[in-house]
């Protein structure tokens, strides 16, 4: 057996990205997905509301997805931690990081929070630390064709856990996204690649299974 984490990044973004995300839950076709805290606002309160319903029916991580502006990152990263609480009342089942420009500077600082709270973190393959992972490093869907992936998928190693990450949604013109055209697409690459898994012998897995493998 193979096991593999997609997870939609950016939820909270916009409640088109959000309503996107949700459907992809639903259906059981993504097992994970992280928020952008700093988006969301009262508007997506019945969109919480559900992504919170979803999490007890549902084989599903939601995790915290992490921004910096500058490079004050502890302060930051448990700002933003505090008022992921606030809003869902559970902690994140993992933390990732929006976009790489503070990929290396903050990754030490991320990888202690994580340590603190006993939190998974995605593997960017930087350092060796004691946090739980998986064992390969997060690959992003939203780079790779479908003949891309399907290849990736079919070469999937047995007993070893795998994350792709990708960014769904529908177009959204209030969005300023640099990849608001890509998101649609990145559904489809989803709905496309799931059929494959049970073909390959693949497990969809949240970051809360990954913490009892």
């Amino acid at each position: 057996m193979k096991y593999l984490i997609i997870n939609a990044d950016d939820f909270g973004y916009s409640k088109i990205f959000n309503a996107s995300i949700l459907a992809l839950i639903k259906n059981g076709l993504i097992s994970s997905t992280t928020v952008m805290v700093n988006w969301i606002n009262v508007e997506q309160a019945s969109q919480i509301s559900e992504l919170s319903e979803l999490t007890k029916s549902h084989n599903l991580s939601v995790g915290l997805h992490l921004e910096f502006s500058d490079d004050n990152f502890k302060p930051e990263i448990e700002r933003q931690y505090g008022r992921f609480f606030s809003i869902f009342g559970f902690k994140p089942s993992h933390i990732d990081l929006h976009k790489s420009t503070f990929l290396k500077k903050a990754h030490q600082a991320i990888m202690e929070f994580c340590k603190e709270k006993n939190l998974p973190c995605r593997n960017h393959k930087i350092g060796v630390v004691d946090v739980v992972k998986t064992q390969n490093e997060v690959l992003s869907g939203t780079k790779m064709s479908f003949e891309e992936l399907k290849s990736f998928i079919e070469n999937l190693k047995d007993g070893e856990s795998y994350e792709i990450l990708f960014h769904p949604g529908s177009y959204d013109p209030n969005c300023k996204s640099s990849l608001n055209k890509e998101r649609e697409l990145d559904v489809k690459k989803i709905e496309e690649i799931n059929p494959f898994l049970k073909e390959n012998n693949i497990k969809l897995i949240s970051y809360i299974d990954l913490v009892s493998m």
